[in-house]
């Protein structure tokens, strides 16, 4: 295993811990979000910090945010809200958009 491999592995397993932290805890949406920007961008600075390890930080950037948004939503499409009609499914790509318009802004589309 080389470096980088090494450092996105970490990160990826300590957002899958934060993603189960926030199912559990029943965060709000915003603030988990904000939690994954700020170890994602902690792990590119990383990165960016240290060349060795890769030289191309925002494809590591890049992987962890698709990584991230890909658990989230894989969890959100597991969730079963017993008051929804059986087979009704939360909208995906409505979910998506959010997901990517709060961690841009910060907060949910008005």
């Amino acid at each position: 295993m080389n470096c980088i491999d090494a450092v996105e592995g970490m990160a990826k397993t300590v957002l899958n811990k934060f993603l189960d932290v926030s199912t559990e805890c029943r965060q709000d949406l915003s603030e988990y979000i904000l939690t994954v920007k700020t170890l994602i961008d902690g792990v590119a600075l990383f990165v960016k910090n240290n060349p060795e390890v890769c030289e191309t930080p925002e494809l590591v950037r890049d992987e962890l945010y698709e990584f991230a948004k890909s658990q989230w939503l894989g969890r959100l499409e597991k969730i079963v809200d017993p008051d929804q009609q059986v087979g009704a499914n939360p909208d995906l790509e409505y979910q998506a958009y959010c997901y990517d318009y709060i961690y841009t802004h910060g907060n949910y589309p008005r």
